[in-house]
């Protein structure tokens, strides 16, 4: 049978009001009991009956975090800290994947709302036959917040300047004297692709480079894309090469400075290279890879405040709904250096 709060308050010859008290470290506890009430129950291995609490309450203190794709770094790093800004506000968090897939990405929010969650964040596909599904989420009796750029459709969002991180990149590349610079992205349709595309194109039309599509690859979205297009660009006898490239994000920046130096050039020396997100692996890399930094601490802290804020507060669907953004910083390293004759 399971421990009880009676039980271990029988032990302890004390009452069941006290133990519940301790085991919350009320102030009106003393230390001395509070660290013996924990003590015994860990002992006597007493785990606390969320299903009852829940029933008491109407509360089950969980969310529900699905993202794009846990098997590319930045979802995980970014689920990493979801857990940990949750935890620090007495949430635990389930994670379901959609694995690219609009199917598995309702399905995955069907599995939440079955489990009783009293929130959901969502780090959306993006895919066209979800967007009435997004909506239809904003009118649910639970708070729901997207990491999307969701600026035309009624619902909440926090998401990072992706624009403007973009910018930041291409002025690094510009002030260093480079004028053809590759752009490699996805073939997906996100907005993260648009505003960075954007910016890419917005910052060469001010230098007057207007003619870029030679120079923009955006078929696949594998990974190793960025590899297979720096193959293209920097093979033997191929004319008109970049001096630089600005990758989507440093995955596929990853690609293209293992292609470059397959090429027998250097990077920075020859072709500098920027990516977009910052992961872990960019200070690892040789070069160290200067990119985009996507705060993702304060995202996921932000993002977890703002829906455990709407929990509380029991807003309904009539609220103005919450637009923030949080600006990207230039994490400049050794992948970038000036263009030849600059």
């Amino acid at each position: 049978m399971p421990v009880t709060l009676k039980d271990i308050a029988a032990e302890l010859n004390i009452s069941a009001t006290t133990v519940s008290r301790a085991l919350k470290d009320d102030a009106r506890i003393s230390k001395e009991v509070r660290d013996k009430v924990k003590r015994v129950s860990r002992k006597m291995g007493y785990r606390p009956n969320l299903m009852a609490k829940s029933l008491v309450s109407n509360r089950t203190d969980t969310i529900g975090f699905l993202v794009d794709n846990l098997s590319w770094s930045f979802f995980s790093e970014l689920a990493e800290y979801v857990q940990n800004a949750a935890e620090q506000l007495g949430y635990s968090v389930f994670i379901y994947s959609s694995q690219k897939s609009w199917e598995r990405e309702r399905a995955g929010v069907e599995r939440f709302l079955s489990r009783g969650i009293d929130g959901l964040l969502v780090f959306a596909t993006e895919m066209k036959e979800n967007f009435a599904y997004y909506e239809e989420l904003s009118e649910l009796g639970i708070p729901v917040l997207f990491f999307n750029h969701f600026n035309h459709m009624n619902v909440n969002c926090v998401t990072t300047d992706d624009y403007d991180g973009a910018c930041k990149a291409m002025r690094h590349l510009l002030d260093l004297g480079h004028r053809k610079i590759g752009y490699i992205g996805s073939k997906e349709d996100s907005s993260f692709k648009r505003q960075r595309l954007r910016a890419y194109s917005d910052m060469l039309a001010e230098v007057g480079v207007t003619e870029t599509s030679s120079r923009i690859a955006l078929e696949e979205d594998d990974p190793l894309y960025g590899y297979r297009v720096s193959q293209k660009w920097f093979k033997p006898g191929a004319v008109d090469k970049p001096t630089a490239i600005f990758a989507q994000n440093d995955m596929l920046a990853f690609g293209a400075i293992r292609a470059i130096m397959e090429a027998g050039l250097r990077v920075p020396e020859d072709v500098s290279v920027i990516g977009f997100d910052d992961l872990d692996a960019c200070e690892c890399l040789y070069p160290p890879l200067t990119t985009v930094k996507i705060p993702l601490k304060r995202l996921a802290e932000a993002a977890v405040r703002f829906l455990s804020e709407q929990i509380g507060d029991g807003r309904d669907e009539d609220d103005a709904r919450l637009k923030t953004t949080i600006s990207p910083n230039l994490v400049i390293r050794q992948s970038t250096a000036h263009a030849k004759g600059e």
